[in-house]
């Protein structure tokens, strides 16, 4: 059975002489073979505040959040 881990993405974006940082989240299981971490979703450019995410993303790891479920949580994260 295969472990469900949640992380953030850090990504740099320029344009017109403009750039920004911005974070989003990815969704690792264990791969089977050799232990390595295998991206099974991920949803990017969720938010510039990269302490928020960190929140969110700890509480998704504590709650063992299925990935089934991310999107509403993105939802309500930026919703509040």
């Amino acid at each position: 059975m295969s472990s469900i881990t949640y992380g953030i993405i850090e990504e740099h974006y320029s344009a017109n002489g403009h750039a920004r940082t911005a974070y989003g989240i990815a969704v690792y299981a264990d791969a089977e073979a050799d232990g390595a971490a295998t991206v099974i979703a991920s949803v990017h450019d969720i938010t510039s505040d990269a302490h928020a995410l960190a929140e969110l993303v700890q509480r998704c790891n504590r709650a063992s959040l299925s990935p089934l479920h991310l999107k509403d949580v993105i939802e309500d994260f930026l919703a509040g």
